[in-house]
């Protein structure tokens, strides 16, 4: 598994270091491959100069903040929200970037879940950060780090729930694979037939919020990291292996598929009406992509 080297950490701190006289005497640097060597490719030794022997080697630099092989554009949040989409439905509410708390860097996003005495009622509402990709293959990880800071509600449960969404748009097997995993019985109401129209599933990973176990159906299918309010005040890290996860939960992994949509969220469900709430959620250094790149 590759190692991630984060901004301003002691490793990229070096790298920087060692290529500075490289790019101050003209040279372009192409990376090959995180931590490929001090040495740049030599020249034969029949053909190397006096001076090219005497020469310190190039430096590659090293990519920071995160891992080789990312599909997100801007994973760390430090060009703001540029690259992350901003959602489409009336109940979704996107996110704000802010420097303090972060991870590492200068930025972070933050999303704010709250309903006051006074707001308008909403049973449902998703506050996210939202991104659509199309990946040449599906990827192996998701990976990254969390902080949540307020965690409160005023009900008997807890509607609040802390969420990773992945989901697949456009694989051509989508109704096959929903309807193999939950059969038509035209008999049976409450088991519908699946749409010609559908044309996504997806995985949802539950980091924090009910002690129930999830009522999976339909396009949805759901694994359980943690249960009950999220520790407070500290960031948390999760590597969680995505492609296997649909392959256990869905019987296939994703494939030619049009596009994937990743969402880091916090959400309600079911809220008691007039019940207040309040989550301070945070997310930075982002994964999502391959192990072999």
């Amino acid at each position: 598994m590759v190692t991630p080297i984060l901004k301003n950490s002691p490793l990229a701190n070096r790298a920087r270091q060692r290529i500075a006289p490289a790019r101050r005497a003209g040279l372009t640097l192409v990376l090959i491959a995180l931590g490929c060597g001090d040495a740049a490719t030599p020249t034969p030794p029949d053909r190397a100069t006096a001076a090219q022997k005497e020469a310190p080697a190039a430096q590659w630099s090293v990519p920071t903040p995160l891992l080789v092989g990312n599909q997100l554009r801007n994973p760390d949040f430090e060009a703001g929200t540029q690259g992350w989409e901003r959602p489409e439905p009336h109940q979704w509410v996107g996110f704000e970037v802010v420097s303090e708390p972060v991870h590492s860097g200068n930025g972070a996003a933050h999303i704010v879940a709250s309903w006051q005495p006074g707001d308008r009622e909403r049973p449902v509402s998703v506050r996210s950060a939202i991104q659509e990709i199309s990946p040449p293959r599906f990827p192996d990880r998701i990976a990254g780090w969390y902080r949540v800071d307020r965690w409160e509600y005023a009900s008997d449960e807890d509607p609040l729930q802390l969420q990773i969404i992945v989901v697949a748009i456009g694989d051509p097997r989508t109704r096959e694979i929903v309807e193999s995993d939950q059969p038509y019985d035209e008999d049976n109401p409450d088991n519908p037939e699946v749409p010609a129209s559908l044309d996504n599933y997806q995985l949802r990973y539950q980091l924090a919020g009910p002690n129930e176990e999830p009522e999976d159906g339909g396009n949805i299918r759901t694994r359980v990291i943690g249960k009950g309010p999220p520790d407070l005040g500290s960031w948390l890290h999760f590597d969680l292996p995505v492609k296997s996860d649909f392959e256990q939960r869905w019987g296939r992994v994703p494939a030619n598929f049009r596009q994937l949509r990743i969402m880091f969220l916090v959400r309600w469900d079911d809220k008691e009406e007039g019940a207040a709430l309040h989550a301070d959620v945070y997310y930075d250094d982002l994964f999502f992509g391959f192990d072999d790149l």
